[in-house]
């Protein structure tokens, strides 16, 4: 019955999936088995916390090397499905069986991605279904605030008058233990505009939480 009970749930939620959820499986049929394996663990590293995002930029390059092309916003549809269904299967802790046999049955998703899934969470379920394993991920500090300036360099050991501008970020952070520290991070304009672009990614990935 606990475990008719979970397959339920994982069904009753994916009959609430994102908008957008069909056209976005259809791009991750339309993938290489591989890539569609190797975004599979990608996913997984972003829902262990082990990865701050899914970078679709790399994904998008390595399927343009597969002679396969898609927008950049069709890819973060894509991505943004693959880890609505990974997170539910993971908080309902649905076997890889029951997982396969529930995104069958919706009719959507072809073969090669089914088969691809079956042996990614056979594999590596277990590091979002097992609370002893899945806890220690969770023993990370808490973002208090964040602050930035803009500053320019001026000089450096090897190179006088730069005349560079960098951007300082400064995150507070409250640590497991209950102590407050600051971490500060100097980037580039380059690297900040990379790092926005990576938040933005994000904040799209969040929305179908």
């Amino acid at each position: 019955p606990a475990q008719n009970s979970e397959v339920e749930g994982m069904a009753s939620i994916l009959a609430e999936a994102p908008q957008g959820f069909a056209p976005a499986v259809a791009t991750l049929n339309g993938m290489p088995q591989d890539v569609f394996a190797e975004l599979g663990r990608e996913v997984i590293r972003f829902l262990q916390y082990k990865a701050g995002t899914v970078n679709v930029d790399n994904l998008r390059k390595r399927l343009n090397e597969c002679s396969v092309n898609f927008k950049r916003e069709t890819l973060q549809s894509a991505v943004n499905a693959l880890t609505f269904v990974l997170r539910t299967a993971a908080q309902h802790k649905v076997s890889a069986d029951d997982l396969v046999a529930e995104l069958h049955a919706s009719l959507i998703w072809n073969d090669g991605c089914l088969a691809v899934l079956k042996h990614l969470w056979t594999d590596q379920g277990k590091f979002l279904t097992d609370d002893s394993a899945f806890s220690c991920s969770l023993n990370v500090g808490q973002l208090v605030s964040v602050d930035w300036k803009l500053a320019m360099a001026v000089s450096s050991s090897s190179c006088r008058g730069l005349n560079t501008p960098f951007i300082t970020l400064q995150l507070k952070v409250a640590e497991p233990s209950g102590q407050l520290v600051t971490r500060s991070v100097e980037m580039s304009i380059a690297e900040f505009q990379g790092f926005a672009q990576e938040m933005k990614s994000m904040a799209s990935m969040l929305e179908t939480t």
